[in-house]
């Protein structure tokens, strides 16, 4: 096989490989931003409101970006038929009803953990162009940076736990 043939049959691979792998990166944010908004109603605290609200409209601009960057490679981008968030919704509920801001705080937190280190999967696996790449390693650093948001918010809680 000429070798022209042989580097388009490789860039058509790597490129459905980009396009799964993305699809992957859309379903999780998918159902992040779900999670985010089906605790809204019933969390007390306005800061963790306002947290999840934040937290739901970056998710919900990633998967707009995902969805651009899918189509822009020729793909199709897959969104899921049944969205089941990350969140364990009945533990959280659990949590919730008990009106503990740490723990909710902290159920949040672990779920960011877990979406971080599947972007990063994702990126140490696969050869993305620089563009794309890029704006993935800004959306896996949006992450990063609310998962700080949430220690920050978990240390005032327990400061004013603390002194009541």
């Amino acid at each position: 096989m000429p070798w022209h043939f042989k580097y388009q049959l490789g860039r058509m691979k790597n490129t459905e490989l980009i396009n799964k792998q993305l699809n992957r990166l859309l379903t999780l944010n998918c159902k992040a931003e779900k999670a985010f908004l089906d605790v809204i109603d019933i969390v007390d605290s306005t800061v963790i409101k306002n947290f999840l609200r934040v937290s739901g409209y970056e998710r919900k601009q990633f998967i707009k970006a995902l969805d651009s960057a899918i189509r822009q490679k020729g793909g199709v981008p897959t969104y899921p038929d049944n969205i089941i968030p990350s969140l364990n919704k009945n533990k959280l509920r659990q949590i919730i009803s008990k009106r503990n801001k740490l723990k909710i705080l902290t159920e949040i937190g672990r779920m960011q953990v877990v979406d971080i280190e599947k972007y990063q999967k994702v990126l140490n696996n696969v050869d993305f162009p620089e563009q794309l790449e890029k704006a993935l390693k800004n959306q896996k650093n949006t992450i990063v940076n609310s998962l700080y948001g949430i220690e920050v918010h978990k240390d005032l809680f327990a400061r004013q736990f603390a002194v009541s």
